[in-house]
């Protein structure tokens, strides 16, 4: 029942604060890559979020970037009003 309620949980999170959460991403990442138009896409892996960076390579190519993802427990004390739990 634990994965259940986890993903669940994150569904609300992404929900309620993923365009939050996506604008965090784009800020955090370096200059030269915001000028390339990122796509942040958020999805649940079930004990947390997963967090890749789409974007158009130099060639012109798309390219994916994965960053860490966002941790349940972490999720859980940041965004209250979600209720996050296993």
């Amino acid at each position: 029942m634990g994965s259940l309620s986890a993903m669940s949980s994150i569904d609300r999170v992404l929900a309620a604060h993923g365009d939050e959460l996506r604008n965090e991403v784009i800020a955090a990442l370096p200059s030269t890559l915001r000028g390339l138009s990122p796509r942040v896409v958020l999805s649940n892996n079930t004990y947390g979020i997963q967090v890749e960076v789409q974007f158009s390579g130099y060639d012109g190519d798309p390219e994916t970037l994965e960053i860490a993802p966002y941790e349940i427990d972490d999720i859980a004390e940041r965004f209250p009003d979600c209720e996050v739990g296993y």
